[in-house]
């Protein structure tokens, strides 16, 4: 079956934590319109979370852990394994009732170590989670902190958030009632970005709900681009040939050619003049400044050596066995 590829439509903005999917795992950001949402895109709804986003999907695929080097993500639903992931608490609260028939206690206590062992599976695999989305964390910071990205968010009345919902109760309000504002560059602290809810803090300032607009993201952070050879056009629809790819030939036109015809006069001239160094490294260094400066081209130190090798073979090394002899 061959891999057919359509466009999607990305949305006007998109929530940090999808920023961070993005960064660290390359899961693009993509528009939602559900029929109940009178046509607004799902993330200008009302139902994307009342203080922290709770829409987007945590769980990661297969090719999105393979891609950051980690373990397979045991929550992934897709699993084809049948795993027990409800809460141990949940088994020990029912188990706590006396009145349990025998048999069906002992296969909620079978279930209830099944439950742990998700449990231990899932904090283990938090622990690679965790180091795979540092460092992109720490780029997101940056951007943000210089201005480089700017982000909107709804700027609560109180620096806790249970606080701040009593507070907008008690005035008949909700979150959403709040209108989102920029926030200021000077506002962010990487140990106050919680990107799972996509809300920030500071020592003076609450944000939830906050988002950037996706072409910003997607300009400062373009990911890995890879090409793909194989690609044909079916109407508007594209698809992934399953045809060999051919092999292309290497263009000679990245790297201007060496004058080598130069080269070997700039030597003979050392050579007349009794100019030439009797230690090969020293060559290298004055032809390496020479390229540079008479033509513009930057020459390893091994491109040059192997060239002057016949002449010091010839030059250097046979004058000092002469000479010895």
């Amino acid at each position: 079956m061959p891999t057919f590829l359509q466009s999607v439509e990305l949305p006007e903005r998109c929530f940090l934590q999808e920023v961070l999917f993005w960064v660290a795992f390359q899961r693009l950001p993509l528009a939602h319109y559900y029929t109940n949402n009178d046509g607004q895109e799902f993330r200008t709804s009302n139902e994307v979370g009342e203080y922290a986003i709770d829409f987007v999907d945590e769980y990661l695929s297969d090719d999105e852990t393979a891609r950051a080097g980690i373990p397979r993500d045991p929550r992934w639903p897709l699993h084809a394994d049948e795993t027990v992931t409800l809460p141990v608490a949940t088994y020990d609260e029912v188990l706590a009732n006396p009145g349990i028939h025998p048999e069906d206690r002992a296969q909620l206590e079978y279930e209830r170590e099944q439950a742990q062992e998700y449990q231990r599976d899932v904090e283990a695999w938090r622990l690679h989670y965790n180091r795979a989305v540092e460092y992109p964390a720490s780029q997101i910071f940056v951007a943000l902190k210089s201005g480089t990205l700017r982000a909107r968010g709804r700027l609560l009345p109180a620096l806790e958030a249970t606080t701040a919902l009593t507070v907008l109760k008690a005035d008949g309000r909700n979150v959403f009632d709040v209108a989102p504002t920029d926030i200021p560059p000077a506002f962010w602290s990487l140990q106050g970005i919680d990107f799972t809810a996509s809300v920030a803090r500071n020592d003076s300032d609450h944000y939830c709900h906050v988002s950037l607009r996706t072409e910003d993201v997607l300009s400062v952070f373009p990911g890995e681009r890879q090409e793909v050879v194989g690609v044909e056009r079916i109407g508007s629809t594209l698809v992934l040939s399953e045809k060999p790819p051919v092999a292309r030939s290497r263009s000679r036109r990245g790297r201007p050619p060496y004058p080598w015809d130069a080269f070997h006069l700039e030597m003979a001239d050392l050579l007349a003049r009794g100019e030439l160094p009797k230690k090969k490294e020293a060559t290298i260094e004055h032809f390496q400044v020479w390229f540079l400066r008479e033509h513009g081209v930057t020459a390893s130190r091994s491109v040059i050596g192997e060239k002057l090798k016949p002449y010091y073979d010839r030059f250097i090394r046979n004058v000092g066995q002469k000479s010895r002899e």
